[in-house]
């Protein structure tokens, strides 16, 4: 009787254990699918401007984007990245924590079999936002992690380096009159970015638009029948013309991913 105790007790722990499922994403990460499933699809991760994620719903600048990529087959995650920064605590510059934010988030994206290594993907950063997905386009983080393309609105550049070392093509929306994130500064980083022609560096540059130009409605009241101050409906059907055109130059889209 000993012997089969034994026996059994060697074949339990000889069985290999039930496969774990992947821990929930944690809040600040909110994924906006193209479609349900997990396909792999191409991708993109958004990091918001200071006044943070709202509510994503229809009329959030958030949100409306998302849609707009969903309907090209991008699944989309936005980043709460003030919580995620609380969650994580990472060091470093402005952008380099937002670049750690976004390598945690596709680790976690890819335990749940999403936001796959073989399909493009993209970041997008405003103001704040921007000066981590220009830290994304200017280092290994960004494509040792599968980003291929980057896009900011109106970014902050203070904390960029100089020369400035583009490793992926980038589409900069810029209004001539931000006087909170100045198009001189985005054109500065441009000129003065290491040479390297493989990669194109877009400024669209926006007459008279101001800083928050895309932001229809509060983000946290989407649904409010005021109009921002700083809206400008030209310049922002312009730059999602931008987008569009950027996106089917660098070949990001439903069907730019066939992993076999």
């Amino acid at each position: 009787m000993p012997r089969l105790a034994l026996l059994l007790s060697a074949l339990l722990a000889a069985a290999p254990l039930p496969a774990q499922p992947p821990a929930p994403l944690p809040a600040d990460l909110h994924l906006l699918p193209a479609a349900p499933d997990p396909k792999p699809r191409p991708w993109a991760i958004f990091f918001p401007r200071a006044a943070g994620v709202g509510t994503l719903a229809p009329g959030n600048q958030y949100a409306d984007l998302a849609a707009f990529l969903n309907e090209r087959g991008i699944d989309v995650v936005v980043v709460d990245d003030d919580a995620a920064l609380k969650r994580l605590d990472p060091s470093g510059s402005a952008g380099e924590k937002r670049a750690a934010i976004a390598v945690d988030a596709l680790r976690r994206l890819r335990e749940q079999d999403r936001f796959d290594t073989r399909c493009p993907g993209l970041v997008i950063g405003w103001s704040r936002g921007g000066e981590g997905a220009l830290t994304l386009a200017s280092s290994a983080r960004g494509t040792d992690s599968g980003i291929r393309a980057a896009i900011v609105y109106y970014p902050s550049v203070g904390g960029q380096p100089s020369p400035w070392p583009q490793h992926m093509p980038v589409l900069a929306l810029q209004g001539t009159a931000d006087g909170i994130a100045p198009a001189k500064k985005l054109e500065t980083l441009v000129a003065n970015r290491a040479e390297n022609h493989a990669y194109p560096f877009v400024v669209k540059l926006y007459s008279g638009a101001k800083h928050r130009f895309d932001v229809a409605h509060p983000v946290d009241d989407p649904a409010s029948a005021k109009i921002e101050k700083d809206f400008d409906a030209k310049a922002h059907a312009d730059a999602l013309a931008a987008i569009d055109a950027f996106l089917s130059e660098q070949a990001i889209g439903g069907t730019s991913c066939a992993p076999d």
